[in-house]
């Protein structure tokens, strides 16, 4: 586990770094997806990963915040969160929310592929298991509602039937 940390942190300002430069963009997309465990073949039936601790949602922010603009980014980010980063769901929420808050690209830009099926799938996950909680904490009720209307803008009706349920 800390090996594989140590190792991954090494990585990350090299990732931010190439995601900066211009010029290498050619296979920015593909690097940002391996980084952030999107072009791994897990086990399907998997939901966790014992390398992922409540103590690495610090990583995930950081780089959702630093490399946020690019949409393999948004995609890797929703993937994980589906799957094996799904202990990290209620602090994804915020992530994918600041990335679209700080990228107005997004809306008229084309999305990685199934980046819409995973972010369609973890609001319907988090908002089935967090009424209670989304009705009460302002900010959290306002993130989930920046997805949303980002996921109503791209055309998704689940998106709307979330947003009257929360509103």
């Amino acid at each position: 586990y800390d090996n594989f940390w140590l190792i991954w942190n090494t990585f990350k300002q090299k990732v931010i770094d190439i995601s900066k430069k211009e010029n290498n963009n050619w296979n920015v997309d593909k690097i940002i997806k391996s980084y952030l465990f999107a072009d791994i073949d897990w086990k399907e039936d998997a939901k966790e990963w014992h390398s992922f601790k409540v103590s690495n949602k610090r990583f995930f922010k950081e780089i959702s915040d630093k490399i946020g603009q690019y949409s393999s980014t948004l995609y890797s980010i929703s993937k994980l969160l589906n799957d094996r980063g799904s202990l990290y769901l209620e602090d994804g929420i915020r992530w994918i929310s600041d990335i679209l808050s700080c990228n107005e690209n997004y809306t008229d830009n084309e999305l990685e592929a199934n980046t819409m099926y995973y972010i369609e799938n973890l609001t319907r996950k988090f908002v089935f298991g967090n009424r209670e909680k989304i009705k009460m904490q302002k900010e959290l009720k306002d993130n989930l509602l920046i997805i949303l209307n980002f996921i109503i803008d791209k055309g998704s009706s689940v998106g709307y039937m979330f947003r009257e349920s929360i509103i």
